[in-house]
């Protein structure tokens, strides 16, 4: 497949509520839509949506990196399946160009999606040769007590497999009450919890004496040192998850049998092709592949989908699509316990340009 042309289109996307990122309260969701054109005049999508708090790039830097580096592939003669080979030659090059996480997640994106289509293939079908056919999805939590108890109810009653609550934002008792109440409303859906490094290592063993006896499948980074982390699951028996650890350099060398899933989120680990070679060396050594999405739009989250897929099919954290009270492309159907892989991509969707 060869590379015709480019285009970037930069998006503000309304919330349905606000959300607050690093402390600030934000009532939008920005990014820039990648669009990539092959000699048959067909298109790869790809969404790089730095997210604000967690993303060491802006908006801006992104979309500058990518009209940076994209007149180098312009005309460009690709193999499909180099494009696909996360671990080839072609992403140990763009790897040396040093794109911002959420910029070289749109380019993996656009070009995995233009040599599937070249390939014939499905997204997940040519990320993995024999993918699910249907991927169970992770509900998120959010708000105070009351709201996110009545939510788990909600979403025990529909049948999700997974919810995910924000811990280390209250004091220790609280939490640890809430945590129970969650997993009470919860009935058998596993319960995930991730303090985003809200803790001392202290504070750590304060909570998991306090919530002894909940059955939790993990706590993403207790506390800011990811040394910190074996310890408190051999002393307390805490299930702790990787998550901010992977975005950092050299955060893959963490991961290591104690640790009991690989949080992934592709625009903040440096893309498709980082998180596929993250998720495959987690299962090297027996720790599970969880793939995570950063408030993208559609078109980032068909890309998280996809990955997922080809990761394992752990329950994945798609439910910020929620807060999209608008999008890029016709809904998707993420509003549900599980989604029909071959139905969300059966056909590319119209991607509605800003």
């Amino acid at each position: 497949m060869r590379v015709a042309s480019f285009d970037l289109h930069p998006y503000r996307l309304p919330l349905t509520d606000a959300v607050v990122w690093n402390g600030e309260r934000r009532e939008t969701r920005e990014g820039v839509l990648l669009r990539l054109h092959d000699e048959r005049g067909r298109a790869g999508w790809g969404d790089a949506a730095p997210l604000p708090g967690f993303s060491r790039e802006t908006v801006a830097e992104a979309e500058a990196a990518l009209r940076a580096l994209l007149p180098a592939l312009d005309g460009r003669d690709l193999d499909a399946r180099d494009v696909l080979r996360p671990d080839g030659p072609f992403h140990t090059a763009l790897d040396a160009a040093g794109l911002p996480s959420s910029a070289r997640f749109a380019l993996d994106l656009a070009l995995a999606d233009l040599a599937a289509q070249d390939l014939g293939r499905t997204l997940p079908q040519a990320l993995h040769p024999d993918p699910p056919v249907v991927l169970p999805l992770n509900g998120l939590l959010m708000g105070d007590r009351e709201a996110v108890v009545a939510h788990a109810g909600r979403l025990a009653a529909e049948g999700w497999a997974a919810a995910k609550l924000k811990v280390g934002r209250q004091a220790i008792e609280d939490d640890a009450e809430t945590v129970r109440a969650v997993s009470g409303a919860l009935g058998g859906a596993v319960l995930r919890l991730d303090a985003n490094r809200a803790w001392t290592a202290d504070q750590a063993r304060a909570f998991a004496r306090a919530v002894e006896g909940v059955p939790l499948d993990y706590v993403e980074e207790p506390t800011p040192d990811a040394g910190d982390h074996p310890a408190l699951w051999l002393d307390t028996g805490l299930p702790v998850a990787l998550d901010e650890t992977l975005q950092e350099p050299g955060g893959a060398a963490h991961v290591r049998g104690w640790a009991a899933a690989a949080v992934l989120k592709p625009t903040l680990v440096g893309g498709l092709a980082a998180a596929l070679r993250l998720a495959a060396a987690a299962r090297a050594v027996g720790v599970r592949a969880v793939l995570s999405a950063s408030f993208e739009s559609g078109v980032g989250l068909r890309g998280v989908a996809a990955l997922a897929a080809a990761t394992g099919a752990e329950p994945a954290g798609l439910d910020t699509y929620r807060w999209l009270a608008e999008d890029v492309v016709p809904p998707l159907p993420l509003d549900r316990p599980r989604v029909d892989l071959p139905a969300l991509f059966a056909a590319s969707p119209e991607v509605r340009v800003p």
